[in-house]
């Protein structure tokens, strides 16, 4: 979602207690990473019963910030949430459903479902990453392998994409930050259901736990690997 700006309140409160709006002026691109979270049919398709709408309008945005990362020597990491043997591991997730949404939701995104596939129109390259969740963060104990990995990897910095912002987006970016990684939120790469939940979130994180940026001003920071000369 593209309107977003941070307010006049927000920046200054941030120059207050960080000396400075924005703490990382430079990306490392080879120990970066763009995790994008849940762009799946069960939340992009027309009509589904997780529809965003605002999903599809982002798409275009995180493929360019993709195909940046990955010129400059950086990775992307796609991650899909799935429902398969959830039913008893996460059931309070559930009862905040009616029985027939419950039901719709968690056949929706059992492994090899319609709605567990990625959006069809995402740059998706063999050498990207393909991560399964269970929870709402991808950070979250439990729910994948991805810190560990992204550790072991040597990462630092992590750029958060994907739908909804306020929800799994929001819950992965918090827990990004108490994993000790360099936390960004991309605004015009991640989708809410409303403008007002959307500007909300990023707000929150922005004052509490990291930095929120658009896609233009990521890019203007990434620093492409430097390649060494042969001897």
């Amino acid at each position: 979602m593209a309107d977003y700006t941070i307010s006049d309140k927000l920046m200054a409160i941030a120059v207050d207690e960080r000396g400075t709006p924005h703490p990382w002026p430079v990306i490392p691109a080879n120990r970066a990473i763009l995790v994008v979270i849940d762009m799946q049919n069960y939340f992009m398709a027309p009509g589904s019963q997780g529809e965003a709408e605002s999903g599809r309008e982002i798409v275009s945005s995180i493929n360019r910030l993709a195909a940046a990362m990955r010129e400059r020597g950086g990775r992307v990491v796609w991650v899909q949430t799935t429902t398969t043997n959830t039913r008893r591991s996460w059931s309070v997730r559930h009862e905040l459903l009616s029985p027939e949404r419950a039901e719709v939701r968690l056949q929706a995104m059992e492994f090899g479902a319609d709605g567990f596939a990625l959006w069809p129109t995402l740059d998706v390259r063999p050498e990207d990453l393909n991560i399964v969740k269970t929870l709402y963060s991808a950070f979250a104990p439990g729910s994948s392998d991805l810190p560990a990995r992204l550790k072991n990897d040597g990462i630092e910095y992590v750029l958060i994409a994907g739908i909804y912002t306020n929800v799994c987006c929001q819950a992965s970016a918090q827990g990004a930050m108490m994993h000790n990684f360099r936390t960004i939120m991309v605004s015009d790469c991640n989708a809410s259901s409303s403008q007002e939940a959307h500007t909300a979130a990023l707000d929150n994180f922005f004052e509490y736990f990291g930095d929120v940026l658009n896609t233009n001003e990521v890019i203007a920071r990434l620093e492409a690997k430097r390649s060494t000369a042969a001897a």
